[in-house]
């Protein structure tokens, strides 16, 4: 499940600390772990607004309040408003913290821990950021993507999946998937896991070398999604364009099996290059022929008909690409146009539609060719 402070409270370096307030607040959400000791520090000009990640545990030796007790108060108020799920700190210039500090805490169910020497901050960070990530794979696992993707997870499943890894899924998920040589999938998770501002929207996953992009949000908006997916390229320094992505169609958090499944069969078509989109829906018909490439009707259609065209693959490839134009098609493979008009007439032909015009043996083909890349895929 999704890990909470009392979760977390069971790791190594943290199994040392001490709850000193705000035992209401131990079901809150964990997904990262941060510092705080010179942002509080007065005179130091500092963005405060980004300072500090939703749903994470901050630790402190509350060195900027070292004679200023009073400073505490304020800082845990700030945590507090700003999402953070806990605080501790240790025990080196505070023994114990000023009794308004615990009463507030206890009354807005704050979880705050102190601990002693022999817990070093860097550890602490590793062990709750490590545990996360080695969550969030066992729950994204690729045998579980993968079930997701042939539409064989059932609701149980899926609900187990959405429940278990560590973003907190909201109304309105989306997917995309990219795959590319030049793309270092475990380099991408390195990155993603000690990123801020990405973990409240954003979940990175692997799969067959390449990744997974869920997006959520509360907002239905296309646009919102697109916007997310465009900081996801820069923060991680994808090596693609957030605009040659092409993401599933927006789905209910109860059925992130349909986005994974859109995602990826998004991809494909996007390699097979049959139109130039960013959204899943926006391929039209091939859409439902993409979900539908492993029923026994398309898959016996697409076999026998690709099978009818041995020897025109190369053929039948670029004029896919190409969009059935028959110019760009004839300049693709470097020979006349008339001699691409002569291999789609035998090809119509070959298929048993010699009165075929060439638009109706593209949408034919097109389909054919995609769900076989599919099913090769």
């Amino acid at each position: 499940m999704a890990f909470t402070v009392r979760d977390i409270m069971m790791l190594p370096s943290l199994s040392r600390f001490n709850l000193v307030a705000g035992k209401g607040g131990l079901g809150n959400y964990i997904i990262t772990a941060g510092i705080v000791d010179y942002e509080f520090v007065e005179g130091i000009d500092y963005d405060l607004s980004k300072a500090f990640e939703k749903d994470s545990i901050v630790i402190s030796s509350l060195l900027f309040a070292k004679d200023r007790p009073e400073m505490i108060l304020p800082a845990i108020k700030f945590l507090k408003k700003s999402g953070v799920g806990a605080f501790a700190y240790k025990q080196i210039l505070f023994e114990a913290l000023p009794k308004e500090v615990i009463e507030y805490a206890d009354k807005n169910d704050f979880p705050i821990f102190s601990f002693k020497e022999g817990a070093w901050f860097e550890n602490i960070i590793f062990e709750v950021m490590a545990a996360v990530e080695k969550d969030d794979a066992r729950y994204l696992s690729e045998a579980h993507i993968e079930k997701m993707i042939k539409g064989e997870a059932t609701q149980e499943e899926v609900d187990n999946i959405r429940r278990g890894v560590s973003l907190l899924i909201d109304r309105a998920v989306s997917a995309g998937y990219i795959k590319m040589p030049e793309l270092d999938a475990n380099r991408v998770l390195r990155s993603f896991y000690i990123s801020k501002n990405l973990k409240e929207k954003v979940l990175v996953s692997k799969y067959e070398e390449g990744i997974f992009i869920l997006i959520t949000t509360s907002s239905w908006k296309e646009e919102s999604h697109r916007i997310i997916l465009e900081e996801v390229c820069q923060s991680l320094s994808l090596p693609v364009k957030a605009k040659n992505i092409i993401l599933s169609r927006m789905h209910s958090a109860t059925e992130l099996d349909k986005a994974f499944r859109e995602g990826y069969f998004a991809w494909i078509a996007g390699l097979i290059d049959l139109r130039k989109v960013s959204n899943f829906e926006d391929l039209g018909v091939y859409s439902a022929a993409l979900l539908l490439a492993n029923t026994p009707e398309l898959k016996g259609f697409s076999k026998g008909y690709m099978a009818k065209l041995k020897g025109y693959e190369e053929t039948v490839s670029s004029y896919i690409r190409n969009g059935g134009d028959v110019v760009a098609t004839s300049v693709d493979l470097g020979c006349h146009s008339n001699t691409i008009r002569y291999r789609l007439n035998k090809m119509k032909e070959l298929v048993n539609a010699p009165n075929e015009t060439d638009h109706e043996l593209f949408r034919d083909l097109s389909i054919a060719y995609m769900v076989a890349k599919v099913l090769a895929r």
